[in-house]
């Protein structure tokens, strides 16, 4: 097998392997989609009852227009730099899951009306470097006379235990294609030149009577030019051994951290099934 980088910026990367079948692409694709850890909020405590602005004298109710459970969600699925060497899961931490700075982070949220609040609304408590990423969005929307005050702790997990842990996301791979064209009765070179432009711009080429490729990592936008030509005279031939693999990330971890460690993952799990294999030999 054969890697070669074709782009890697702090959030998405795109890369190429030769010499390989898609089983075994396919299974890094699997680890980077569910077994990449991160952190995400996962309980939420709301102060109930009414609020007093202390510095204006005006009283607020602690409710929200939304149930304290879809807030809940709203804040699970915010993305939480993660740095790995310093966080780990409650079930691997010295403190036997108790709670504690290696495997938990904590937030405070407190909003009064008439707002929207917005994710740089929840603050972490103690470590700045912890503040939510993406810091426009927003959580929820509070009357004149309504407030959230509410803590949240934030622990490290999974995609396989929920959705909200996932780090990866869009991640696919795709093989270069080569468009063969033999004219069947009835084809001509407008019928090609019309499939060739039922495809997005930028995609192929047509001249002379040819189809071309303008650019091999995007072919799988030309799967359905077969069905363009009515004649049946477009035929494609997919590489069995070469792959485009291309993955973004919510922010929570760079792609080269997801990457690295769905890579030291993958070896691992090869690494214990070799010895499994081993010790019934």
């Amino acid at each position: 097998m054969e890697v070669a980088v074709r782009s890697l910026k702090p959030r998405s990367a795109m890369l190429e392997f030769s010499g390989t079948t898609s089983s075994q692409v396919n299974a890094i694709r699997r680890v980077l989609v569910a077994d990449v850890p991160k952190l995400a909020i996962e309980d939420v405590e709301f102060h109930l009852g009414p609020i007093r602005d202390e510095a204006t004298g005006k009283d607020y109710d602690s409710s929200t227009s939304m149930f304290d459970e879809g807030v809940a969600l709203r804040l699970g699925l915010l993305p939480i730099p993660t740095d790995l060497g310093q966080f780990r899961k409650r079930s691997e931490c010295t403190c036997n899951g108790a709670g504690c700075p290696s495997c938990q982070a904590m937030y405070s949220i407190d909003r009064k009306g008439p707002c929207t609040v917005y994710a740089r609304d929840v603050v972490p408590l103690g470590d700045p470097t912890l503040a939510i990423i993406e810091p426009e969005i927003p959580i929820v929307r509070l009357g004149a006379k309504q407030a959230l005050l509410a803590y949240a702790t934030a622990v490290v997990g999974t995609a396989r235990e929920h959705a909200k842990w996932q780090v990866a996301l869009a991640v696919g791979l795709s093989s270069p294609v080569e468009i063969q064209i033999s004219k069947k009765l009835g084809c001509s070179d407008a019928c090609l030149k019309r499939a060739a432009e039922s495809l997005p711009d930028g995609v192929v080429s047509f001249s002379d009577g040819k189809i071309t490729i303008l650019d091999e990592t995007k072919g799988s936008l030309v799967a359905g030019i077969e069905e363009a030509c009515p004649h049946g005279s477009i035929k494609l031939l997919w590489a069995a051994d070469r792959f485009f693999f291309r993955f973004e990330t919510d922010g929570s971890l760079s792609a080269r951290e997801a990457l690295r460690y769905a890579l030291k993952d993958l070896k691992r799990r090869f690494e214990d099934l070799r010895e499994a294999v081993q010790a019934i030999a």
